[in-house]
Formats: structure tokens, C-alpha cells, sequence
């Protein structure tokens, strides 16, 4: 049995063990689901960029052909290798597909299942914490030691020095979300790069004052009602090469956001001690907009439009030619949506 807590998740992935046939990443952190999802395939792989070495599958899909996966799994690799399967469930329910696998594991290949907040005794992961050759890891939002952790890595990896009064300076200002975070670090690195350290005045100069990108103002609109808003930054977004999948992911995750703060704040805690609860880090203009979109929606109204984006977000997935299309028609769905938020 193997449960990874979300504080120790990020040195189990960089030290995976050889016996592991499957794993579960779950959570309601969508940045870090991904991105440790993406972790395990490329350690599964040993960094062998051979597409022929990873299958990649969607829910709905195993729904439709629940055979694929035994067929896929059970594969010998034309040119040899350790094969991985990554399974985006969307919320369904694999554990029909999965059990063939589970009683006969694959010997050249591995399953790695990138699911969203799974409650504790839910069947898929309840089965995963208690198989032998598998691990369901934890995906929980940024603490303060998990931000600093991951802040003084990334600046390891980039040789350069920062002192701890930085550090917990940068860790004010990043978010909880860890694609968002990853973002303002990369930046800061990428600014210092061939520099020896991180200054006060290069946080202040990169993270505080950077103005909100476009992806983040399409997301905002769309949250607010505002479908204006949503012609002009969805545009500018696109036109300057922004990916419609990254965008649906940035949706998925504010969604969880406003759905988790606003279950806070129905149980009548005030939204200032929500936001620090859950650690929620924002310049003031991106801070601002999150608390207009708390104060709009209730978390009923959120919870009715998780199936209709997650489909769109397969959609755009697997139909890369329609994939703006679809997104920015979620976008106007959901501001469309903006005046029933309460209820």
C-alpha cells in the first residue's frame, strides 16, 4: 500500500520505484496534477521522447472501447523499451476498464491515471491505495513550505542564490495554483539568467508588477460575465500563439478555486479569512477579480458546470482544429451562465 502525501509527492516522482505498474495523481490542484502526471510519464520513459512509447487515452474514450486499454497495455514495443499509458479520466468511472490490468499487470508497460478530487473511499482511489504495485499520489494546493521548497529548487536547477528573506518575499506574491506559480518563477529565473543571485528588486520588478496576461484576462471575463472582455483578450491570446488546451486548464482550475472558497464561505467564513486559509497569493488587480467572481457565484451553480467544461476541455484535446472554437465558446457559456451564479 502506497499513499503519497501531497508534501512528499514531488521527491517520490523524482525517485520512482522500479516495481510500480500504476499510479493515481488526484487532488484539487489542476496545475499539479498535471504537471506531476507529466512527471511519472517522463521517469516511466527515462526521457525517451519516442511516441511510440506512450499511449495516451481520455475517459470518455476507455468508455466507448474499454478493451483499448488491456490491448495497449498488454503491447510488446515494436523497438523495445518501458511503455507508459496516460489516462485523463474526466471524472469517470475506470474501474471496470482497470480491472483486467489490476489482476494481470502489464510487465512492459505502466499506467499513470491523471484524475481530479477524488473523495476518501471513492472506488478507484481506494483501490489504489491499498494494491501492491501501485500509488495513489496527493495533489493539494501550495503551503508556504511547499512554495518555498519548490522556489528554492527551481532556482538550484538555475544556479543561482537566493536568500531567505527573497525566497519569503516571492512566496507572498505567487499563488496557490501550481502552474500559475511555476509561471512566475519561470519568469524570474529566465530575467536573472547568468546572474549569480536573486534580488528583492528582481521580485519586485518581475512578479509584483506584472501585469495580468491575457490567458488570465480571458478567464476573468468569462467568470464575470463580461463577453466583450472575452472577444478582446480570447483574440489577443490566440493571435500571439496562446494553446486552447492550456487555457481550458487554466478554466478547469479557477473553477475548482471558486468552488472550494465559495463551500468556505457558505459555511459562513468571511472571504478574507477564506483566501488566507487557502493560501491564495495575487497581485491586487488579479486578487480583485477573484473576489468579484466569489461574490457572483454560488458553489451549486459552479458544481452544475464541471461535466459541460471538462468535456470541452477533452474536446479540445482531441480535436485540435476546433480546439479555439470550442474554448472560447465555454468561455461565453460560462459568462452567459454569470447571472444564475447564485443560484
Amino acid at each position: 500500500m502506497t499513499i503519497v502525501a501531497n508534501k512528499g509527492a514531488d521527491a517520490f516522482i523524482k525517485r520512482l520505484p522500479r516495481d510500480m505498474r500504476f499510479y493515481l495523481v488526484h487532488g484539487n490542484d489542476e496545475g499539479l496534477i498535471h504537471e506531476r502526471t507529466r512527471g511519472i510519464v517522463k521517469s516511466v520513459l527515462e526521457g525517451d521522447s519516442d511516441p511510440l512509447r506512450l499511449t495516451r487515452f481520455d475517459g470518455d474514450a476507455l468508455a466507448r472501447e474499454p478493451g483499448r486499454l488491456a490491448d495497449e497495455a498488454y503491447a510488446i514495443s515494436m523497438f523495445g523499451g518501458h511503455r507508459a499509458i496516460w489516462i485523463e479520466a474526466q471524472a469517470r468511472d475506470l474501474m471496470a476498464v482497470l480491472e483486467p490490468l489490476l489482476a494481470d499487470p502489464p510487465r512492459d508497460s505502466t499506467v499513470v491515471i491523471e484524475a481530479g478530487s477524488l473523495k476518501k473511499g471513492t472506488a478507484l482511489r481506494s483501490a489504489f491505495e491499498k494494491m501492491a504495485n501501485g500509488a495513489s499520489i496527493e495533489c493539494y494546493a501550495d503551503d508556504r513550505a511547499t512554495l518555498g521548497g519548490l522556489i528554492d529548487m527551481e532556482a538550484r536547477e538555475a544556479g543561482l542564490r537566493i536568500a531567505p528573506d527573497v525566497r519569503d518575499m516571492l512566496v507572498e506574491l505567487v499563488g496557490s495554483d501550481r502552474m500559475t506559480t511555476r509561471g512566475e518563477i519561470a519568469k524570474l529565473m529566465l530575467y536573472r539568467r547568468g546572474q549569480e543571485s536573486i534580488r528583492a528588486e528582481d521580485v519586485e520588478a518581475i512578479v509584483s508588477d506584472a501585469a495580468p496576461s491575457t490567458l488570465d484576462e480571458a478567464v476573468d471575463s468569462a467568470f464575470l460575465g463580461d463577453h466583450a472582455g472575452i472577444e478582446a483578450t480570447a483574440s489577443r491570446y490566440f493571435s500571439s500563439g496562446g494553446d486552447a488546451s492550456l487555457l481550458m486548464m487554466r478554466v478547469v482550475s479557477r473553477l475548482m478555486l471558486l468552488h472550494r472558497i465559495r463551500l468556505e464561505m457558505e459555511e459562513g467564513r468571511g472571504l478574507e479569512n477564506v483566501l488566507q486559509a487557502l493560501y491564495v497569493r495575487l497581485p491586487p488587480s488579479a486578487r480583485g477579480a477573484l473576489v468579484k467572481q466569489a461574490e457572483r457565484w454560488s458553489s451549486a451553480a459552479l458544481a452544475r458546470r464541471f461535466a459541460a467544461i471538462q468535456t470541452v476541455a477533452s474536446r479540445v484535446r482531441s480535436e485540435p482544429k476546433m480546439a479555439e472554437i470550442a474554448a472560447v465558446r465555454a468561455l461565453w457559456a460560462l459568462a452567459s451562465g454569470v447571472r444564475a451564479g447564485r443560484s
